[in-house]
């Protein structure tokens, strides 16, 4: 599988697919969410306004880096390229769209890595729910899944917890520490919105280093943020 990369500033973006490990096998281990949420490793990785940190040594990242893809490859018929501006607005996510014909979105979603629910939102689009949950492996691997429509039970109860959904409000929020995934966990059986626009927003970053787009202060400027 290819790997695709973007010119994103705080974080690397590891790419759509990282190996793509279609196997499922993953040996790497979970953490908990940043902020004063610590993982069962006693620590957890932080976003201080400019940079991502653990707040431990965290365990080393398997060479190479390879996850399960959330999405069965066979629907896929586009992909949306991580760091694009898509609209109007800069897009550090990449994604897959479901466009064949009588599609209708009732896309199953799983785990690509072991992790842990970092943050999540829920959201009105024209008056639509979507989800959205972010990620984090103990490594130091942050992966982002959005626009979900349907939840399996387990996560429709996570996102029970959130803040109810405003039309236009993405912002996400911090998930209660614990929630542990395991790769290939069925996160979501519906995908985009109920008539059209069938996608899932895929991003995946590195938070161990900065990459050389961020080496450029215009740029950074220009694209602030925890992920871009």
């Amino acid at each position: 599988m290819k790997t695709f990369l973007s010119v994103l500033g705080v974080s690397t973006l590891i790419g759509l697919f990282v190996g793509c490990d279609l196997s499922g096998s993953d040996s790497l281990s979970p953490t908990g969410p940043s902020g004063n949420q610590s993982s069962s490793f006693g620590f957890s990785w932080e976003y201080n306004g400019q940079t991502w940190k653990a707040s431990g040594i965290p365990p080393p990242c398997p060479n190479p880096l390879t996850f399960k893809t959330p999405v069965n490859l066979s629907r896929v018929t586009s992909i949306l390229y991580p760091g694009q501006t898509r609209g109007s607005a800069y897009k550090p996510h990449g994604g897959f769209r479901f466009d064949a014909a009588g599609e209708t979105g009732d896309i199953t979603v799983v785990a690509p890595m072991v992790s842990t629910v970092y943050r999540a939102s829920r959201d009105l689009d024209n008056g639509e729910i979507q989800y959205m949950f972010n990620f984090i492996n103990a490594c130091g691997i942050l992966h982002r899944l959005g626009h979900l429509r349907d939840l399996s039970p387990r996560f429709q109860q996570i996102a029970a917890s959130l803040p109810p959904a405003v039309e236009g409000d993405s912002r996400t929020s911090p998930v209660a520490a614990g929630q542990n995934v395991a790769v290939g966990e069925t996160i979501a059986t519906t995908v985009g919105y109920r008539s059209e626009n069938f996608s899932l927003d895929l991003g995946v970053y590195d938070l161990r280093a900065r990459n050389e787009a961020s080496a450029d202060p215009g740029w950074l400027a220009q694209h602030p943020g925890e992920q871009a």
